[in-house]
């Protein structure tokens, strides 16, 4: 990426890329906007890589810095393994920077797959770089195949979701504690969980910087296992 140039005192000159003066903008938007909250998603106990089925085809891995785009689609970067089997990799095509706002999310498409649904699955990271340049540590996480109801979706609603949306507290008229409760309305009468639609109203609020998102202390990641379970999984159980 070419450099962008700003002058400081004596005359110097020094690169600052278009990737980094954005990222530093959109931190301190988002600070200045989720407060307390956006410290919590994004502190030191955030775990250094986190991984997910995105579909049968993709994987989403999740970093605890914002990356630099270049290096992020590096598809070299990457490593899918499946568990029992380390001599042979999933072929990966290509790798990108899907997460826009917070740019910690990379989205690997396989063309080695499809993954089998259910399997444990390793992907490693080794010398990608963040928004500074800063080459980050060597990294895997485990992840599982397919996402469902039980396995995936309960435990991350039960950890964000259910003090506000649950049995002692409803807010909304709606519970987030069980798939019955998901697939209801709320306060209107139209389901707020729509199997295969993007725009439904579970989905929507989820997103990044929606007021379901920040209220959750959701994650990047969190948010497309939500969107990826309804969408690409068809809210299964």
């Amino acid at each position: 990426m070419e450099p962008v140039w700003r002058r400081r005192g004596g005359g110097r000159k020094h690169p600052l890329t278009v990737d980094r003066r954005a990222a530093v903008a959109t931190i301190l938007l988002l600070a200045a906007l989720a407060g307390c909250n956006t410290a919590k998603r994004f502190g030191p106990g955030a775990l250094p890589l986190r991984a997910a089925s995105a579909n049968d085809f993709a994987v989403e891995v999740e970093f605890a810095s914002p990356l630099a785009r270049a290096s992020a689609g590096e598809a070299s970067r990457f490593t899918v393994l499946e568990e029992g089997n380390p001599a042979a990799p999933v072929a990966i095509y290509s790798a990108e920077l899907a997460d826009t706002i917070f740019g910690r999310v990379v989205l690997l498409l396989l063309s080695g797959g499809p993954l089998n649904d259910g399997a444990r699955y390793v992907v490693r990271a080794s010398g990608v770089r963040d928004v500074f340049g800063v080459v980050q540590p060597d990294a895997e996480a485990e992840f599982r195949a397919g996402l469902r109801y039980g396995a995936d979706l309960a435990p991350l609603l039960a950890e964000h979701c259910n003090d506000c949306h649950g049995p002692t507290r409803a807010d909304g008229a709606y519970r987030t504690d069980a798939l019955t409760s998901l697939l209801g309305t709320g306060t209107d009468s139209i389901p707020n969980l729509i199997a295969g639609n993007p725009n439904c109203a579970l989905v929507h609020r989820t997103r990044p910087i929606r007021s379901m998102y920040d209220k959750g202390m959701l994650s990047p990641l969190d948010a497309d296992i939500i969107r990826n379970w309804v969408v690409s999984y068809q809210a299964r159980p």
